[in-house]
This record gives structure tokens, sequence and C-alpha cells, in this order.
């Protein structure tokens, strides 16, 4: 059974039954899976918003952060 095959029986499903299929299967996710799988979510729910976005707004989520006065008076690595 592929992966199509097996979404059409969940989705024939009733309600309940499926969502205990979600909430089973959320269960078995790592944190680190959770994340990626909200972060392509947001991304599918909102395709008007550019890529550069979304990077910055994880970058942020994951703490890939610099202070303002930092990045205005440190010169990049790298800068002669």
């Amino acid at each position: 059974m592929n992966a199509a095959q097996v979404l059409a029986e969940i989705l024939a499903l009733p309600r309940e039954e499926k969502l205990q299929v979600v909430g089973d299967t959320l269960r078995q996710l790592t944190a680190e899976d959770l994340k990626s799988a909200e972060r392509m979510l947001r991304r599918v729910a909102h395709p008007d918003v550019p890529d550069e976005v979304w990077e910055g707004f994880e970058q942020c989520e994951d703490g890939r952060t610099v202070e303002l006065e930092t990045a205005l008076s440190t010169p990049p690595l790298g800068a002669k």
C-alpha cells in the first residue's frame, strides 16, 4: 500500500476515527518533526509570503538572532 492509498483510507474514516489517527500520529513525532511539520503547514497556508520572510521567522524562533546594537557596531565576520 502506498501513501496515497493510506491517505485515501484515512479520509474515508468517520471524523472521530480520523481525529484518533491524527492524534496517534502526532504523538509519535519528535519535537523536531513537529516543528518541521508546523513550518511546512504555515508555508502552505500562506503561499503569498516569500520564503525569505519564513526563513527570518524561523531563525528568530530558533534563537539565531543578534542584538541590534551588536549588529550595528560589530563588523561582519571576514570583513576587513
